[in-house]
């Protein structure tokens, strides 16, 4: 964990959170919408019939509820989620184990700002109590500012996640005033199983009531409430070992008869978790298809999937809903709104994913990130031209652009501060650009700018003036010779 990189984002946190944008949501008999449920409490009955919520749930900014209100609430339904849970500001909420009593799958399918579980400013929640949470498929965790929440010191998050390095659990209880007792430990005898977290063998819990469940020996590290180990095509836990039927939720697809690896013959993969018929994804194409309304999409199938749209290269043939590649260039425009997209997480460079034109100019700002350059490639690697200015800032996340793997053309119809179309400021670990022996770049206007970026070597930076065009277009200022390359081995360029 990177406390003092990350700790900038807590104001910038705060203010993201009072403006999330309301979602359309609705339920369809048990797998659910993407739900907002904020400052009124009696919506959180619209997760009574909630077996899965296809999407995410935020509950946010109650200020009015008490202990009392919650009591009564209880929705032993709901088990898995494929977005991300979001909990902020909901006063008298004491802990999640009424609530969510079986939740077991975060899947990360679309991540809150590299998160799949945030916890914040929850000012009276003593304890996490998900004691079900098996499995947080992809993602990380961000637990901050919670003035009264214990049993974290407990928790071995290693047991739910492929990798803990950037979960960021700071600024709640002292670990030391909380005294947390895992069930057993009062009688001299602790009921729950102890793991090794930073050198040091403890049992795990959720609660004075609750063990964090172990799976030992069950290599995808689902188990039943006995540890006995689930079949291999389950994910999190299950309710008879060895048997795909029985699965809580799927490590690959959910099917009418279990859990499978792939979809059988007639259905179609959705949402990254479950098999479909064609005529639920024709439902939703035919829906969507004289809608003007944001986020509906006509659905389409490609490669044994029911995605929103074709991508780049594709074009939908209107008989059959199937992906057919296109004869000629098939380019997909994407305007960007404000004239610039600021990518600063997994989750906004999402929504550029399939983009070959980007109409506008981009600024990325990634500080941190699991697995972040092949993220990036998946969602901008179609990238091929970029009509304004590209922008690289404090990006300490990046060793190399090679994620912009098709980027062939930055026009410069836009400048940074009238001036440059491609602009690198203050990226501590940037070491390469492209791979210039492969990689062709044209920049048809604008100056480049480099500052401050120590471990680029200035070689590097004259390969591409020379490759792209930009050659003696840059001032004596706008490439400085004293701060990049400064703490890297680089050959002089004398």
């Amino acid at each position: 964990m990177r406390l003092s990189r990350m700790g900038w984002k807590t104001s910038v946190f705060v203010w993201i959170l009072f403006f999330i944008l309301t979602t359309w949501s609705h339920s369809n008999g048990e797998i659910c919408r993407s739900m907002d449920i904020r400052n009124n409490i009696t919506h959180l009955r619209m997760l009574e019939n909630c077996t899965v919520i296809e999407g995410h749930l935020q509950i946010l900014l109650m200020f009015k509820t008490k202990p009392e209100d919650f009591r009564n609430l209880r929705f032993p339904k709901l088990t898995m989620i494929t977005d991300y849970l979001l909990l902020f500001r909901v006063y008298g909420l004491e802990s999640l184990k009424d609530l969510f009593p079986n939740l077991t799958v975060i899947r990360g399918t679309h991540l809150f700002f590299n998160y799949a579980l945030v916890i914040f400013e929850m000012v009276h929640l003593k304890e996490v109590g998900l004691y079900s949470l098996m499995n947080i498929t992809r993602g990380a965790v961000r637990i901050e500012k919670n003035a009264e929440l214990c049993y974290l010191a407990t928790l071995d998050w290693s047991q739910i996640l492929d990798s803990v390095g950037d979960n960021y659990i700071v600024d709640n209880k002292d670990d030391r005033e909380c005294g947390d007792i895992c069930p057993g430990t009062g009688k001299g005898k602790s009921s729950c199983k102890p793991t090794v977290l930073n050198g040091v063998f403890n049992e795990r819990c959720w609660s004075q009531d609750h063990c964090q469940r172990v799976c030992q020996g069950c290599k995808w590290r689902a188990c039943t409430s006995k540890g006995e180990c689930c079949h291999s095509e389950c994910l999190g836990s299950c309710y008879e070992a060895n048997n795909p039927q029985k699965c809580v939720a799927c490590r690959h697809y959910q099917h009418i008869t279990g859990c499978v690896e792939t979809c059988p013959p007639g259905y179609y993969r959705f949402e990254g978790w479950r098999c479909v018929a064609f005529d639920f994804c024709q439902e939703l194409h035919n829906k969507c298809k004289n809608s003007r309304e944001s986020g509906c999409h006509q659905y389409v199938i490609h490669n044994g999937e029911c995605i929103p749209e074709c991508p780049s290269g594709y074009t939908m043939n209107s008989t059959n809903l199937n992906c057919s590649p296109c004869a000629g260039p098939c380019p997909r425009v994407c305007d960007i709104f404000g004239d610039e997209k600021m990518i600063d997480s997994v989750t906004s460079a999402q929504e550029l994913r399939g983009c070959t034109v980007i109409n506008g100019s981009i600024t990325i700002n990634i500080r941190g990130g699991n697995n972040i350059a092949a993220e990036l490639e998946a969602n901008l690697g179609l990238v091929e031209e970029i009509t304004g200015f590209l922008k690289i800032r404090r990006s300490y996340a990046l060793v190399s652009l090679s994620f912009f793997r098709k980027l062939r053309l930055i026009r410069g119809e836009m400048l940074e501060m009238g001036n440059y179309s491609f602009y690198a400021l203050d990226n501590q670990n940037l070491r390469q650009l492209w791979d210039w022996s492969k990689h062709k770049l044209t920049i048809a206007q604008g100056k480049l700018f480099f500052h401050y970026n120590p471990k680029l070597c200035l070689s590097e930076i004259h390969k591409m003036e020379d490759i792209s065009g930009a050659k003696g277009r840059q001032e004596k200022n706008d490439i400085a010779l004293k701060t990049n390359g400064d703490q890297a081995s680089c050959k002089s360029t004398q």
